[in-house]
């Protein structure tokens, strides 16, 4: 249920690159921890996989673009 509550946040207007990585970041630093029950963990690390997926598919958006402005300087 966590991944729904990420890509539901992901996809509005608020969403950030660097304040998902943030976060994700935040959440290892805790996993790391040792300090959290066995739910926890695997809640909070399903959270983060889906905020990686969202962070990759971003970056895979951004790249196309990004490929498609130097064919067009290419083609001028």
């Amino acid at each position: 249920m966590a991944g729904k509550t990420v890509k539901k946040a992901a996809e509005s207007n608020d969403w950030s690159y660097e304040a998902t990585v943030g976060t994700i970041e935040a959440v290892i630093t805790e996993l790391e921890s040792g300090n959290l029950p066995l739910a926890e963990v695997l809640a909070q690390f399903e959270e983060a996989v889906g905020s990686l997926q969202r962070c990759e598919a971003y970056l895979s958006e951004k790249q196309q673009q990004v490929n498609v402005l130097i064919e067009t300087l290419g083609d001028t």
